[in-house]
């Protein structure tokens, strides 16, 4: 069963726009549910054709916000359905060009902490697209906005699962490391407050702890996601990476994920 939690860290949103940011997690998080990923695109286009007017009464930023999560949701079914889909970059950039236009004018202070994190996703997926140099500054410049929300809101989930995934992906030289990231995917789980964040931090945690050869912890943190969703194709996706001794972050870097793709079509 979904539900939406009303814990939200920030005030200057109205119970209105907190009410809609956190509908769109629940949606996102059903969209583990269709059986394909042209299902789930098919579907946030519905539900982004169906919400449009009731978002663009928002405020300006949380507009953003929820048009941020959208584009992200589109954006990942075309990347699970082929990582290299022309249609990724239509989808983020005029996403990211207004975000960056808002930004320009509202600094990270003034910034809403839902629109900080979730910009920072649509311009992480963003990077492919742009120059070496810029993607480079942005990547460390995305690392500060997530310490400063953390900082701000340390028992906030979604701020401590990116933070995860950025210390993860990013390589050492540049300040990455899984140690810090097992402990803010830890934090992730532990302070999630609806059932995306649960969901996602058990699988999280599940797949550091895999990479820890600690494949019992493993194992039941994947049955606490898959309780919450109940037999979905991704935790079942991922199981079979598990046992092939990969993890899910693993397969999803470009590189990687080709090889297992192989692997996968071998075994079935």
């Amino acid at each position: 069963m979904l539900t939406a939690a009303t814990f939200v860290p920030a005030a200057d949103f109205t119970s209105a726009e907190n009410k809609t940011v956190q509908e769109i997690l629940a949606f996102r998080l059903s969209l583990r549910s269709y059986s394909t990923d042209d299902e789930a695109i098919k579907k946030v286009r519905e539900y982004r054709k169906e919400h449009e007017k009731d978002i663009s009464a928002l405020g300006e930023e949380a507009q953003i916000v929820c048009t941020n999560m959208l584009a992200t949701a589109e954006y990942n079914a075309f990347y699970a359905k082929d990582m290299h889909a022309p249609e990724m970059e239509g989808i983020l950039r005029p996403q990211y060009e207004r975000l960056t236009a808002f930004a320009a004018s509202h600094p990270i202070e003034k910034q809403n902490p839902w629109f900080t994190l979730t910009s920072a996703d649509i311009t992480n997926s963003m990077m492919q697209f742009l120059k070496q140099k810029e993607a480079i500054n942005l990547g460390l410049q995305e690392k500060k906005d997530y310490a400063t929300v953390v900082d701000k809101y340390p028992k906030m989930a979604f701020a401590n699962m990116l933070s995860g995934y950025w210390y993860y992906y990013a390589p050492g030289i540049g300040g990455g490391s899984k140690k810090k990231a097992r402990q803010f995917f830890s934090d992730a789980y532990k302070y999630a407050a609806n059932d995306y964040e649960r969901y996602y931090g058990a699988i999280n945690l599940s797949q550091m702890n895999f990479e820890d050869k600690n494949k019992k912890e493993a194992t039941r943190l994947l049955d606490e996601a898959e309780k919450i969703l109940p037999k979905t194709r991704y935790v079942a996706l991922i199981r079979k990476i598990n046992d092939l001794g990969y993890s899910a972050f693993d397969y999803n870097q470009n590189s990687t994920r080709e090889k297992l793709d192989e692997k996968l079509k071998e075994k079935k």
